[in-house]
């Protein structure tokens, strides 16, 4: 015996679930799709600090984290659809943590710079701010934080880059 009731609520599911499947058919993440630049430039940032190498060091971490993450291509800045400008503001080695006789323990590598990313076919700058980065390092290497300052330097240069990078392709 065929029951109506089921027959017409099944029905009425597969109804409802190709109307939804439809509805979000046009969506997609086809870099096709994406009207924003497809090439960013990334000339050598400016430093502003005495910290010697830190623009030279933000600047690769920003190719570098823009090459993995695919979103766009690094090109040569002539060639750009985009270009990403900027200078080191800050590079600094506060003291993070001590131990229990008040002896620096830690200390925390925080760099920071002013960017722009500016689309060059439309003229205009798309944003621009300050991005930070950080990384922590153990004076005598315990714990789990790296143990060199130049650990730190390259894990606070990486988080600057990661912040720049969600800046630049959140809008999509």
């Amino acid at each position: 015996m065929i029951r109506p009731r089921l027959t017409c609520a099944r029905v009425a599911c597969l109804v409802a679930a190709l109307l939804a499947a439809a509805g979000c058919s046009h969506y997609g993440f086809s870099p096709s799709l994406r009207t924003g630049p497809r090439t960013v430039g990334v000339p050598v940032l400016g430093n502003d600090t005495l910290e010697y190498g830190a623009e030279q060091g933000v600047t690769d971490a920003i190719i570098t984290t823009l090459t993995e993450d695919n979103s766009m291509r690094v090109v040569p800045e002539g060639e750009a659809e985009a270009i990403i400008r900027g200078r080191v503001t800050t590079y600094e080695r506060p003291v993070f943590s001590y131990d229990a006789a008040g002896n620096p323990r830690e200390y925390k590598v925080r760099v920071a710079a002013d960017l722009s990313y500016e689309d060059r076919r439309a003229g205009t700058v798309i944003w621009e701010g300050k991005v930070e980065g950080w990384g922590v390092y153990a004076v005598s290497g315990e714990g789990g934080s790296p143990t060199t300052e130049e650990e730190a330097r390259a894990a606070a240069f990486e988080r600057l880059a990661q912040d720049l990078l969600s800046k630049t392709v959140q809008g999509w």
